[in-house]
């Protein structure tokens, strides 16, 4: 079995998340997710940024303090497998806001639906979704 990497190795490894890895890298944070943990993060696919226009995510991304807000609504400490989500209702993400976890035939964080569970990182999990969480 192949040794497991940091998280920002395994979400640079996926190629599904570069808007995120991007924003992570403008706020600072890659040191912070290489290196401590454990984390869970729900990380919007790229298609997830498809609905937005450009210009509205370079602004977003301007803001820094805007854009770690949005950030920080998506990480959760702890590592939190697809188990474990089926157990509980909500999550405090390191933002400090509660991230609702709907179930109904499936698992919903807040509106996202979990399009690939529990990839592995050995400082935490990913859990790619299908939409942008909004605080």
């Amino acid at each position: 079995m192949a040794q497991l990497q940091n998280l920002i190795v395994t979400a640079e490894a996926k190629r599904s998340f570069q808007t995120l890895l991007k924003a992570a890298k403008i706020l600072g944070l890659t040191d912070k997710y290489s290196n401590t943990g454990p984390f869970t993060i729900f990380a919007p696919v790229e298609s997830a940024f498809d609905v937005i226009p450009e210009e509205v995510i370079e602004e977003a991304f301007a803001d820094t303090p805007y854009l770690m807000g949005i950030i920080n609504y998506h990480i959760v400490e702890g590592k939190y497998m697809l188990r474990d989500l089926q157990k509980i209702d909500y999550l405090k993400t390191i933002s400090g806001k509660d991230l609702k976890i709907k179930h109904n035939g499936g698992i919903l964080i807040d509106t996202a639906s979990i399009i690939e569970p529990d990839i592995e990182c050995s400082n935490g999990v990913i859990h790619a979704i299908s939409d942008i969480l909004i605080p």
